[in-house]
């Protein structure tokens, strides 16, 4: 089978996982492009704003850019998203999280 169909596959259902858990994380407003902010969490291919690397030992990094409601304090934002992204990760596939850069772009008020 070929690796790159492969690790293709498993970046989209990460990416997935991501959406997933910054749809549900209180505080985030949406995942950011650096030419926009995407509708509510999705966009055309499903990877813009992230960045996901998988080594050659099934570690994670990735680097994500959100926006950020008004009003909620930016550390336990972040902090509380790195956990779920790691934990939903961990749960729903064999890969173990290296890191999860996450960079507040924008603060959106309501």
């Amino acid at each position: 089978m070929d690796n790159t169909l492969n690790q293709n596959t498993y970046i989209s259902l990460i990416s997935s996982i991501i959406t997933s858990a910054a749809s549900k994380a209180k505080g985030v407003a949406s995942i950011s492009t650096e030419s926009g902010i995407i509708n509510k969490f999705t966009s055309k291919d499903g990877f813009d704003g992230m960045e996901i690397v998988i080594t050659h030992s099934n570690m994670v990094v990735i680097s994500l850019s959100i926006n950020a409601y008004y009003g909620y304090p930016l550390p336990e934002i972040v902090s509380e998203l790195q956990n779920a992204i790691k934990q939903d990760i961990e749960e729903q596939t064999n890969f173990k999280v290296k890191a999860i850069n996450v960079n507040v772009v924008g603060v959106v008020f309501v």
